[in-house]
């Protein structure tokens, strides 16, 4: 008769599977938690009529594509840059809150107030967002899809403009 083997514990694996579904919730999870969004004191807000649509970090919303474990984005020909994923134009990292939009309208910290959404600030921007159409993040794509094309009257809070310009301010200060 043949030796008996020894019976193994799943409990290596089973440890190993749980450490590895707690780093992806980690990872994956800064998509998911809303920004403290407040709209100014003291600053005058005003309602807009926008074409709204959503989007979220996924290649098929984004347009990247993926060199091996890489993801970069084609430029041009021969011209291709890596793609920092979650990372908008701004440099701050996508979460519920975070809203693309024309910065030649809404500069880069405008607040919105977007019925079914809510409060939101403008981080980012888009090949398509021109004139009175926001971009809303959502956390994955069947959120993102689930929005659709929707008009609303949106409430803005420009931000607060300097009375130097950062360009004179530097100047002054050297």
């Amino acid at each position: 008769m043949g030796r008996r083997r020894k019976k193994r514990s799943p409990g290596r694996w089973v440890g190993l599977l749980i450490v590895a579904v707690l780093v992806w919730f980690l990872l994956e999870g800064r998509f998911y938690y809303p920004k403290e969004i407040v709209p100014p004191k003291g600053v005058r807000s005003f309602r807009v009529k926008m074409k709204t649509t959503s989007y979220c970090h996924c290649r098929k919303c984004c347009s990247y594509r993926w060199m091996l474990v890489i993801p970069y984005q084609i430029k041009g020909y021969l011209d291709f840059r890596l793609k920092h994923i979650g990372q908008t134009s701004s440099g701050a990292m996508v979460r519920p809150g975070t809203i693309a939009a024309d910065t030649s309208i809404y500069p880069y910290g405008t607040i919105m107030y977007i019925p079914g959404y809510g409060y939101g600030r403008v981080e980012d921007t888009g090949g398509a967002i021109k004139g009175q159409h926001i971009d809303v993040y959502r956390p994955n794509h069947w959120y993102a899809r689930q929005w659709g094309v929707r008009k609303l009257r949106v409430r803005v809070w420009q931000p607060p403009k300097s009375d130097v310009p950062a360009e004179e301010s530097a100047l002054a200060t050297a």
